[in-house]
């Protein structure tokens, strides 16, 4: 008989659940997982649904285990997409939510759910650090719905028991994400050489500031917090690594691991629901033996190193 803990993963097959997976495995845990996407490793896992978290069958999946806890990655991963859709920013996320709590509630009420929030639920914050007390005021439909579902999951812990963990989690980035800041302004950088270009234009001034963590440092700080042995049923913790760097500097980083000779610029105009500053305090994470090992500069030049053999 098998005697590894068992973890079961939504949103298995994107960028972090790949991640997590890998280095989840590398751990001794058992795999299982369900996403709209096939897993890129099959072989690690022992059950896997092609499915979306409201139409799985969680009997049949989840029939013979006995799950120690659930990573919750699936639903909405863009700001702007949410911007843009709202409603279907909501659906992708709220009703899964459900579901799977209420299935452990009923079925499997030793497993604790860890839900990937997000940062975004912070907003604007009026001072920095950022600490799991600082006021949830979101800014865009994402983090609007980000916290509906940490709340939605705080009250069924408090009302009927439901072990709950919620990781906001900030600027995550390494090779594989094909979004966002970092892979913009590879791919644009990239281009613009190709096309003997000597500068791109981004949006924002370049003042505004993120805590950005490595993906195999925050696959870190997810399992050392999976592994603590903690008494409550309910928990709130930042994932980041507590480091604040400009968008205008980690751009310019990008670019030179990337060898090019371009000017970046910025047009000054900030995109709607998007916040100005972000500087996570991690005491809480800290506690628990965790640090990062990735600079920025390193983690920059692996994904530089991707992005160049993607060229």
């Amino acid at each position: 008989m098998n005697m590894a803990p068992t973890i079961l993963i939504t949103g298995a097959s994107g960028f972090l659940g790949t991640y997590l997976a890998d280095e989840a495995a590398k751990q001794g845990y058992q795999l299982i997982g369900i996403d709209l996407r096939a897993p890129l490793r099959p072989h690690l896992w022992v059950g896997f649904a092609t499915s979306s978290l409201e139409n799985v069958d969680l009997d049949q999946l989840l029939k013979g285990h006995h799950l120690a806890a659930v990573c919750h990655l699936a639903g909405g991963a863009s700001v702007a997409l949410s911007v843009n859709d709202p409603y279907g920013d909501f659906s992708s996320l709220l009703p899964g939510t459900a579901r799977i709590a209420l299935y452990l509630l009923k079925n499997q009420p030793q497993a604790q759910i860890f839900f990937f929030s997000s940062a975004a639920v912070y907003g604007n914050p009026k001072t920095l650090p950022i600490t799991e007390h600082t006021p949830v005021q979101p800014i865009s439909p994402y983090g609007i719905h980000k916290s509906l579902a940490e709340s939605l999951l705080a009250n069924y812990s408090r009302a009927m028991g439901l072990k709950a963990t919620i990781f906001r989690i900030f600027s995550v980035y390494g090779p594989g994400l094909r979004k966002q800041l970092i892979y913009d302004v590879s791919l644009r950088a990239i281009r613009a050489a190709a096309l003997g270009e000597r500068s791109i234009q981004l949006f924002g001034t370049g003042l505004e500031s993120r805590d950005f963590l490595y993906v195999e440092d925050l696959c870190q700080a997810v399992l050392t917090v999976l592994s603590a042995q903690t008494n409550t049923d309910f928990a709130i913790y930042n994932l980041g690594s507590g480091v604040e760097n400009t968008v205008a500097d980690v751009a310019n980083c990008i670019v030179k691991h990337l060898g090019i000779d371009i000017e970046v610029t910025f047009d000054g105009k900030v995109p709607k629901g998007d916040p100005l500053n972000w500087r996570a305090d991690i005491s809480k994470l800290s506690q628990l033996g965790f640090s990062a090992e990735y600079s920025m500069n390193d983690g920059l030049k692996q994904v530089a190193d991707w992005a160049k053999a993607l060229a």
